[in-house]
């Protein structure tokens, strides 16, 4: 029993960490990049990285799980990881950096894994689902605990505290997981020549579709070109790996089982997942970024965060089973269109403590639908083919890494073009009320466009709100709809016979 409960502590300490690391400097991007003496968009980049790397990950160590085990995957990751933390330590510049996101997007898919798997050795075999529903679950915390961490204490001395922290923090999973190892698994020669190309050609995928999704709100879609040619790649790079996978016997990227259309809705469930989660890192804490807080004014909020995360995970845990999945997605939905509906309310004045209701719902709701979307693929993978149980572990992590940086994009880019909008609103009723006497008077006139500029980034954040809060809505109809259907042709079904 001692056994179980060590391997479940690490099964939750393992996804934590893992992504503790990247959510301290993504947290706190603005003051990591002004330390590092960064522009935004080289800050951004680094973003790009940990992403790419975090779905080129996922697609490899498939293959790689099979012919080595996870526990030399594992070692050997966070060694690298903890090898780049000194570089930076010792070397701190903006190419240190990138390799050190880099190893941590590499590092996180298989610490994932590995969480999954320590939880399955501590639960019985028939909560093998709830074992991988938990780590999942526990993925969600790094962001608020981060966010716990000083700002001050990471971004003292260009950087130094994040770069201790962060190799330190990997240091610390490589002796627990050499303290207590998982057990060893069989293993077979899985891995082809042709497997070489095909990484190269997906790792340039997964390059070109991150750092399109992370600049392309910063830079914006339509005003800088090379986003098109990355667009432009992204669609050759990925024929070309489609079509040398399409062509094999043993391909590393099974595209048959990808293509399936069950596969495809848990994708889009997945990603959703993380889109409406991305209204509180985008939405909330933007709005707070604008009016010039930083993560040490808001560490309050984060404990009800915290709070409301570890009630859904728990509740979760608790309840999963197939009967309940569209009783649990549809309770966690309305959390979320509850929680935003709230948050459209807010203004310019609006601070961490009139929220503190709303975004505790929406830490319990993406915790709590994490579980259900999850058992949905498993469910829907395991009615046609048995053999891809953990083939849909890891499609569920590439979505986790994808869906994020798709609902920041996505909601950004809302917000600018809202904040546009209203911007323009503003201007033109200004032109045609604004008198000689204001227009005259440039300190006068200055202090009203700023005001107004910061009225205008504000409305746009309340339509992000408003459209989280629909979008969950949306989905609530879509399921009660499905359901309804279902029902009838069961009711048809009987009377027929």
């Amino acid at each position: 029993m001692w056994r179980r409960i060590l391997y479940a502590l690490m099964g939750v300490f393992l996804p934590i960490t893992a992504s503790t690391q990247n959510a301290l400097f993504s947290g706190n991007l603005a003051s990591a990049a002004g330390e590092a003496g960064l522009s935004t968009a080289e800050a951004t980049w680094l973003v790009a990285g940990f992403i790419g790397a975090a779905a080129f990950a996922n697609l490899v160590v498939i293959k790689g799980r099979q012919q080595y085990g996870i526990m030399f995957f594992l070692t050997t990751l966070l060694g690298i990881n903890i090898a780049t933390g000194v570089l930076l330590l010792c070397m701190p510049c903006f190419t240190t950096l990138m390799i050190n996101r880099v190893s941590n997007g590499l590092m996180v898919s298989t610490n994932v894994a590995a969480g999954v798997y320590y939880l399955i050795q501590a639960l019985p075999k028939t909560h093998r689902v709830k074992a991988i529903a938990i780590a999942i679950g526990c993925l969600q915390l790094a962001t608020p605990l981060a966010a716990l961490i000083p700002v001050d204490t990471l971004t003292v001395s260009g950087n130094f505290g994040f770069a201790c922290l962060a190799t330190a923090l990997g240091a610390l999973q490589l002796a627990f997981v050499l303290l207590l190892p998982l057990p060893t698994t069989n293993t077979a020669k899985v891995f082809e020549p042709l497997d070489a190309l095909s990484a190269v050609l997906l790792l340039g995928v997964s390059a070109c579709l991150a750092s399109v999704l992370a600049l392309g709100r910063t830079m914006w879609w339509t005003d800088t070109p090379w986003i098109g040619w990355l667009l432009i790649g992204l669609v050759v790079l990925g024929t070309a790996a489609f079509a040398v996978e399409f062509c094999r016997k043993r391909p590393l990227l099974q595209i048959d089982w990808l293509s399936k259309g069950t596969i495809l809705r848990f994708g889009l469930v997945s990603i959703m997942e993380r889109l409406l989660l991305s209204e509180q890192s985008t939405g909330v804490i933007g709005l707070f970024s604008h009016a010039g807080l930083i993560n040490d004014q808001y560490h309050t909020l984060y404990l009800f965060v915290i709070t409301g995360m570890v009630a859904g995970t728990t509740l979760m845990a608790v309840t999963l089973s197939p009967s309940r999945i569209p009783a649990q997605c549809v309770v966690a939905l309305f959390a979320i269109a509850l929680a935003s509906w709230l948050d459209s309310g807010s203004n310019g004045l609006t601070r961490p403590g009139d929220v503190y209701l709303s975004q505790t719902l929406l830490g319990f709701g993406t915790t709590l639908f994490v579980g259900p979307a999850l058992l949905y693929g498993i469910i829907l993978v395991l009615k046609t083919d048995t053999s891809h149980f953990i083939s849909t572990i890891y499609v569920f992590a590439i979505t986790q890494s994808i869906g994020s940086a798709t609902g920041a994009a996505l909601l950004g880019s809302i917000q600018y073009y809202y904040q546009n909008y209203a911007m323009v609103g503003f201007a033109s009723r200004m032109a045609a009320t604004s008198s000689l006497s204001l227009a005259s008077a440039q300190p006068g006139f200055a202090s009203v466009s700023r005001t107004l500029s910061d009225q205008a980034a504000v409305m746009g954040y309340l339509n992000v709100f408003g459209f989280v809060s629909v979008l969950a809505l949306t989905a609530i109809a879509l399921i009660t709809l499905v359901l309804i259907c279902k029902r009838l042709l069961e009711i048809s079904a009987k009377h027929l016979r």
